[in-house]
């Protein structure tokens, strides 16, 4: 569950929360009545971070301070799907350049993302990142846009095939008037920048603005079985019918709350339906640092992730990373292993991970990975066995499939 829904627990943290059972677990991961549901531990200083298209050094500090907060995050499920809807709302600091402006999108993905998904998609819509990233800032009524209004459709919510040109078209004139302030952070809205035609727009009449826009959305069919099927396939792996339509139906009962799918998804998971994950390269390393303890140097690891293909505020395109066997390539695969070795020599000897890879008993370092079933496979074993006791069993450990999949 956790590697799926978190980012990996380690040895101590893996046995209390089995002693707790998975219901209790699910209750405290989603942080159900009486729990805590504060966003803590922002950990980017905005004096840190100044406002500019050209300081690369705090674009990249930003992105380091991201990872370091997934690996020690105090709350899981908030920062896995920031993770996620960062993935799925796709803005790239390539094109928007002001890195402070990346990083409060990021922490409206952790404030948001459990939450209602109306909400959280009108946010996005009017977000000074997203603004830059697909050209809303230039928007206006005599020459709108329409690279956001296809996105939002096709990308971000219903799918290919459930709209129209002509909803193209009027989505983009819908959305006109939003002018970013990069100096400030914020975006305005002018209203002679705005055309407010009322038009058709996904079947629905009388959208003029942001609201009814998203209004027009969130009534549409194909919404909640397009969100079920990118949560189930990140969560579960799998998109199958079976799965998702009973996942859509009670996301439409629940009013589209983001944290009641959630659970239902991972509900799913512990019932047995669900398939292997293939772990990125960002989740899998912060869950590498997470069970080994291991603080590696922020450069090394900034660079290693570039030629791995995954890092943070980078998405390639608009559709987000590859998953899958994408990221079994040999450029991955080799990066991955460079990490793991970084992994393994900052792992503190104290650390149970790095004290078990010294010796030959491989289900205590299986435990000590935090792995719910403490095997490895025979052809891992063998490996294993056959890598010199300390740092690079361990790292070897942390390549296997046990650990690259989820």
């Amino acid at each position: 569950m956790h590697r799926r829904v978190g980012f990996g627990l380690s040895e101590t943290e893996l046995i209390a929360a089995a002693a707790r059972g998975p219901e209790a677990e699910l209750d405290a991961l989603l942080m159900a009545e009486g729990v805590s549901i504060a966003v803590a531990g922002d950990p980017w200083d905005d004096i840190d971070l100044p406002v500019t298209a050209k300081d690369r050094k705090s674009a990249i500090r930003a992105i380091n301070r991201w990872l370091d907060l997934m690996a020690d995050t105090g709350t899981p499920v908030v920062d896995r799907m920031a993770w996620l809807w960062h993935g799925h709302f796709v803005s790239a600091l390539d094109k928007v350049k002001y890195g402070r402006l990346m990083v409060d999108q990021i922490r409206l993905f952790r404030s948001a993302g459990l939450g209602s998904f109306a909400d959280l998609l009108g946010a996005v819509a009017i977000d000074p990142a997203m603004l830059l990233y697909l050209d809303g800032t230039d928007s206006t009524g005599d020459h709108p846009n329409e690279n956001f209004s296809r996105e939002v459709m096709e990308l971000f919510t219903i799918g290919i095939g459930g709209y129209t040109e002509a909803d193209v078209k009027a989505g983009a004139a819908a959305l006109t008037g939003w002018k970013v302030r990069p100096a400030v952070g914020t975006t305005s809205f002018v209203q002679k920048r705005h055309d407010d035609t009322l038009r058709r727009y996904l079947g629905v009449d009388g959208v003029h603005d942001v609201d009814s826009v998203v209004a027009a959305i969130m009534a549409h069919p194909d919404l909640a079985p397009s969100i079920a099927s990118a949560i189930a396939g990140e969560l579960l792996g799998t998109t199958d019918p079976s799965v998702v339509t009973p996942l859509a139906e009670t996301f439409v009962s629940s009013g589209f709350d983001i944290k009641t799918l959630v659970r239902a998804t991972v509900q799913v998971g512990l019932d047995g339906a669900s398939m292997p994950i293939v772990l990125a390269p960002v989740p899998w390393l912060a869950i590498a640092q997470r069970v080994t303890g291991a603080i590696i140097d922020p450069k090394l690891r900034f660079n290693t992730l570039r030629a791995a293909g995954q890092v943070p505020m980078a998405p390639p395109n608009v559709a987000g990373w590859p998953g899958g066997a994408a990221w079994f390539g040999s450029s991955t695969v080799v990066a991955r292993a460079q990490l793991a070795a970084a992994v393994a020599e900052a792992a503190p000897m104290s650390n149970p991970a790095r004290q078990a890879a010294d010796g030959t008993d491989l289900v205590r370092l299986a435990e000590s990975l935090g792995l719910a079933d403490p095997t490895f496979s025979d052809a891992s074993s063998q490996a294993l066995r056959a890598a010199s006791p300390g740092g690079q069993r361990l790292a070897l450990a942390l390549c296997t499939h046990e650990l690259v999949l989820a």
